[in-house]
């Protein structure tokens, strides 16, 4: 195939793109960015003879890099030491897509089309004694396959460090991945998909160092009477909005960009022979969509008035979405975000009898968009 898809970076941002979702760790202070001067561009999503360039600097990542003005930066994720695969301390992610774009975008267990105008920068603590290419050839994680795995290992050219590309082993030959080794951090930049938009050697080529800062530290824990108090709160909150059939105040309630939505079929999880049959679901769309509902007087929702503590530690309420032909069982998950506790995630409940034949998801609007059996 000619395209393809960087499965296990896309499931860390796929339901989240444009503001982060359920995450423990710190964001920390935006980095900073300074604007540069015009620099020749290979590629772009809108390809042009010059495109000028934005350098972006991440002082708890340590390192600085140039990308063309198209670009724009998500937030970052950060991990406490030890705690990502392999080291991983932290991952910038950079869009090619406007805010807007994003915001009236669904994501599901396949990356749409435009999942290929994003590029991740992810940062690792190692050996300084580990090369780029021994690092690449081995496993971050006991049982898992190394990065340069069924891809061609080739040395790049990039001024005052250890760098390598991993192209496809296939006739596309795409760049796939660069790895950086920079003393005892290594750097991997990688598109979602390929092939990349912009050629991964280039924008390797603005590579730099800075010095470092100490990663943030997550915020600490709050006390459990204090979290369960506003946990219940929000879902007081929420209950109060959909009993008032209000979908603007819905929506203020929850995710900022996307909230998350998963399946739980006959108490397992997911769908058979599928990706599992999540969603991230646009909150602009959902809203749009509950707020049509409410005006055809086709659905009503009943929240519980008490939370619950579920497997996860994570506090979640009950609710009931009634329609004319059925009435569906949704948890909706409550968690702090930032100093404030949000509606991060939907869990729906269904029979294996409800998935038809052949199987599927039976999410309906305002979960989705489109109006077919599934």
């Amino acid at each position: 195939m000619r395209t393809g898809i960087q499965v296990l970076v896309i499931v860390a941002f796929v339901l989240s793109a444009c503001t982060p979702t359920t995450n423990s760790q710190p964001t920390g202070t935006t980095p900073a960015v300074f604007p540069t001067s015009t620099v020749n561009a290979s590629a772009s999503a809108t390809p042009r003879q010059t495109d000028s360039s934005v350098v972006y600097e991440n002082p708890f990542l340590g390192y600085r890099i140039a990308l063309p003005q198209t670009y724009r930066r998500l937030t970052a994720r950060y991990l406490t030491a030890g705690s990502g695969p392999g080291g991983l301390l932290g991952t910038d992610a950079y869009t090619l897509l406007t805010e807007q774009q994003e915001r009236l975008q669904d994501q599901g267990d396949l990356p749409p089309a435009s999942a290929n105008l994003g590029l991740f920068v992810e940062a690792y603590r190692v050996d300084p004694a580990v090369t780029a290419i021994d690092w690449a050839s081995t496993p971050r994680e006991s049982g898992a396959q190394p990065l340069a795995m069924h891809r061609t290992i080739q040395q790049l050219a990039v001024p005052g460090f250890d760098a390598i590309k991993l192209v496809a082993d296939n006739a596309s030959a795409d760049t796939q991945v660069v790895v950086i080794h920079a003393d005892d951090w290594t750097y991997v930049i990688s598109p979602t998909m390929w092939p990349s938009p912009h050629r991964l050697e280039d924008i390797a080529g603005t590579f730099a160092t800075i010095a470092h800062q100490p990663v943030p530290t997550p915020s600490p824990t709050p006390a459990p009477d204090v979290a369960r108090a506003a946990a219940s709160a929000l879902a007081a909150s929420i209950r109060a909005a959909f009993t008032a059939r209000d979908a603007t105040a819905v929506a203020s309630l929850m995710e900022e960009c996307r909230i998350s939505v998963s399946p739980v079929i006959d108490g397992g999880a997911g769908l058979p022979n599928s990706g599992g049959g999540g969603l991230g679901r646009s909150v602009a769309l959902f809203t749009r969509a509950l707020r049509d509902r409410f005006a055809a007087g086709d659905l009503s929702v009943t929240v519980a008035s008490n939370v619950e503590l579920d497997a996860n530690s994570a506090y979640f309420v009950r609710s009931e979405w009634k329609e004319p032909d059925r009435t569906v069982r949704i948890d909706l998950i409550l968690r702090p975000q930032d100093g404030q506790w949000r509606w991060t995630e939907a869990r729906h409940y269904y029979s294996r009898a409800d998935l038809g034949n052949p199987p599927c998801i039976p999410y309906r609007s305002p979960w989705v968009s489109s109006g077919g059996r599934c």
